[in-house]
């Protein structure tokens, strides 16, 4: 359908929730409060790795106020993966299940020992300190290559050289070894990328509670409430339908929330006392209990001939996992496909070792794995490049892979692509060729690069993916839309509410949305893959059109004419080649909903399935400056060119953009996750420590927007959520090689690390 033709779709809209979040009227998980409910802590290691040799809670259990003390004597034990991937991936195999809820030995600083429910916090926080741990400290190991040696501490004792799995098969195609020696030229580089903490404004929360018949209820800010519900049903043998999960309003996830945080431990407790349970992590347990991205040292390789062919790609990885498995299979993998998907070779070889470490738990965070890939990739593009003397932009359009090409998986060819228009669009507005040409002189030196991406839409073929919805017609003609999918800050709610009031011919304020309650709404896989405005976009249309088409057909005996020769358009039923002669959408709800002839309620439930999955794609162009004294780096200008298929509101898909680039400048340039490398204590557990930008540190960000529908999409959207953090990573990073003529391959790149790069060129020019 073409743009002038849509009233509600492609509308910069205000977001529904923004009054209720920004009076304060919003409810959050923390703000929950139930009678009689118990405040719970956790006991956490103080040593990296250690066994548990005895645990004495007598002391703790006297002081009035507890309720409840439970340690690994008091809960199932149940091996489990934290993250949501083994319940809803098609082949979950791989998917290792290390973890328990308290274990007798402790793999990191912050790892759970113990936990005490009490008639308030301080009360908790005081018993804590009564409970004795007898540790058998054992030597622990930091640094993933320092793990894999033969004579490192074992961390879980299946994991040989503390390998957890080895990946690389099938990322392998062609004759990388021939194509290297086809090359005229060959790029090469060890890249190291950091453990970044995504710090979404909400602490991690849950609250549990049993009602009169023993029914479990859950309250938490996850992304996941269905698989969740059944990995706790797993985990505490309790049938899944005796287990409601509620999701309350979200602040901020960033996928953080695809991985059980607090909820085992909230609702040990809550099943031990018989109580409701909040359990709410400090800032502090935030940093060292929930997931970081996933590190990555990789060694990139590109071959290339001098009329710019790429002949040959090469990557091998080393993937620190942390302590448990969680994410780290499918991130590492997604790190592995995206590194080969965006350019055409036929010759590429991949593989990755994931290996344990006493470190907090890696996890799969905004991106999941590509960024780290673009990090690499986009910068050998750039080395290539100036190698065979060719304007980087100029290289990456000679090799972008083409609609009908493999995309990332090889089944699924790229249904549509508008990276060309992102890639001149950008050159364009940003002035490429006119910056490239300036020369940078004196102490601050500026620089430009650029960088290209391609993403998902979803998580088919490799999920059991499906989007199920309800939508229900209400006698004053606006509707109900009933949908798992919660709202973490991506404007979901609001961009299906305008999908549906499109397909129904109402206005967005005309759908109420329902959502985040296991009980009443379908089945959903959860918020990840920047999957649900496809996924869940097609089944609200799929319902509507259902609704719509019992709608017309009761105009159509209230108007005396044929159902076909009827449309809908701002809330009004109109013959199509007599548009003055309808009937408003209410009129026809009142008669469906209470004549004595219909009385019936107008509904569809929709369940919708993919056979594509659409790449959205996006051009980064960055200007830099670096004081070559200081070794500070400043970001003076960000272009995003965004392959978005069709916004379905505006406003939204470029507050995403803006979002991600500053936080991409953060991983780039700021945000260091220190571990103290003596005896693995987190020494950047806040944000005193752990620098995230602030507004002084906002670019000039300009977003543009390409729309061009892709087939399968909904009014032809493609994702956006995850998409804008990826490509201005290697952008920032070529753009500083640009300015001062060292490339780094470390992140994140801090003054001191600049200043390293220039001495060391300095002494190389001796």
């Amino acid at each position: 359908m073409k743009a002038e033709n849509l009233s509600v779709v492609g509308k910069r809209l205000p977001r529904p929730d923004a009054v209720e979040k920004a009076t304060g009227a919003a409810r959050y998980t923390i703000d929950i409060k139930l009678p009689n409910m118990l405040i719970g802590k956790v006991l956490r290691s103080p040593y990296a790795h250690a066994k548990i040799r005895s645990i004495d809670t007598s002391r703790a259990e006297g002081v009035a106020g507890v309720a409840a003390v439970v340690t690994i004597e008091d809960v199932p034990r149940t091996p489990f993966n934290r993250s949501m991937a083994d319940a809803i991936l098609v082949n979950p195999e791989g998917e290792l299940r290390d973890q328990y809820i308290f274990d007798r030995r402790v793999r990191f600083v912050g790892d759970t020992v113990a936990a005490i429910a009490a008639s308030d916090a301080d009360i908790a926080e005081e018993a804590l300190s009564l409970i004795d741990v007898d540790y058998e400290v054992l030597p622990a190991v930091f640094d993933p290559i320092e793990a894999m040696k033969t004579d490192a501490p074992r961390i879980h004792d299946f994991a040989e050289r503390n390998i957890a799995m080895h990946i690389g098969d099938s990322f392998t195609s062609g004759d990388a070894e021939k194509g290297f020696q086809e090359a005229d030229f060959v790029v090469e580089a060890t890249f190291r990328t950091s453990k970044q903490k995504v710090c979404h404004i909400e602490p991690t929360a849950c609250v549990a509670a049993l009602d009169s018949n023993g029914r479990l209820t859950v309250w938490s800010p996850g992304q996941h409430a269905f698989p969740f519900r059944k990995k706790i049903s797993e985990l505490f043998n309790i049938p899944e339908g005796k287990i409601r999960w509620r999701t309350p309003h979200v602040g901020g996830a960033f996928g953080n929330g695809q991985s059980l945080r607090a909820e085992p431990i909230c609702i040990a407790l809550a099943l031990k006392t018989g109580k409701p349970v909040k359990l709410e992590y400090t800032g502090e347990e935030d940093f060292v209990a929930t997931e970081t991205r996933q590190p990555f040292i990789q060694v990139g390789k590109m071959g290339v001939m001098r009329d710019g062919t790429i002949t040959a790609l090469e990557m091998r990885v080393i993937s620190n996992a942390g302590a448990y498995f969680s994410h780290s299979g499918n991130t590492t993998a997604v790190d592995l496909c995206m590194f080969k998907s965006l350019y055409r070779c036929s010759n590429v070889t991949c593989d990755a070792n994931i290996v344990y470490t006493n470190t907090p738990v890696s996890g799969g965070h905004r991106g999941y794995g590509t960024p780290q890939a673009m990090f690499v990739l986009e910068q050998l593009v750039d080395m290539a490049a100036e190698k065979i003397g060719m304007d980087p932009l100029d290289f990456r359009l000679r090799n972008l892979k083409k609609v009908g090409d493999p995309s990332w998986i090889p089944s699924i060819p790229i249904e549509s692509s508008a990276l060309e228009d992102c890639i001149r669009r950008g050159g364009e507005e940003f002035g490429w060729k006119e910056r490239r040409r300036e020369r940078k002189e004196g102490v601050l030196k500026r620089g430009t690069g650029m960088a290209v991406m391609m993403y998902i839409s979803s998580a088919y073929p490799l999920y059991f993916e499906q989007g199920n919805v309800i939508i229900k017609l209400n006698g004053d003609g606006s509707a109900n839309l009933i949908v798992s999918a919660c709202d973490f800050g991506q404007g979901i709610l609001a961009a299906l509410a305008q999908i549906a009031a499109e397909e129904l011919g109402l206005c967005a304020e005309d759908i109420h949305v329902t959502s985040g309650d296991t009980d009443t709404t379908l089945y959903d896989l959860g918020q990840f893959a920047s999957r649900s405005c496809y996924i869940l976009g097609n089944a609200v249309i799929e319902a509507s059109r259902k609704v719509k088409e019992r709608l017309l057909d009761q105009a159509a005996i209230m108007l005396d004419e044929s159902a076909p020769s009827l449309d809908i358009k701002d809330r009004r039923i109109f013959v199509k080649t007599s548009a003055e002669k309808g009937i408003s959408v209410a009129e026809v709800a009142k008669k469906a909903f209470y004549s004595s002839g219909k009385h019936e309620t107008i509904a569809s439930q929709s369940t919708w399935k993919p056979t594509a999955n659409p790449n959205p794609s996006q051009a980064v162009f960055a200007e830099v400056e670096v004081d070559t004294e200081s070794g500070d780096v400043k970001i003076l200008k960000v272009v995003v060119v965004h392959d978005i298929g069709r916004a379905i509101n505006p406003n939204t898909v470029e507050g995403q953009l803006e979002g991600a680039v500053v936080q991409s400048i953060g991983y780039a340039i700021t945000e260091d996750f220190k571990i103290n490398q003596m005896n693995g204590v987190l020494d950047s557990n806040s944000l005193t420590d752990y620098k995230i930008p602030s507004f002084l540190d906002i670019p000039e960000i300009k977003v543009i927007l390409i729309e061009e529908p892709t087939p399968s999409g909904p009014f032809g959207a493609k994702s956006v959520g995850e998409s804008g953090a990826i490509g201005v990573l290697p952008a920032i990073y070529n753009a500083v090689y640009d300015a001062v003529g060292v490339r780094f391959t470390e992140m994140p790149m801090t003054a001191e690390r600049i200043l390293e790069g220039l001495r060391n060129r300095s002494r190389k020019a001796l």
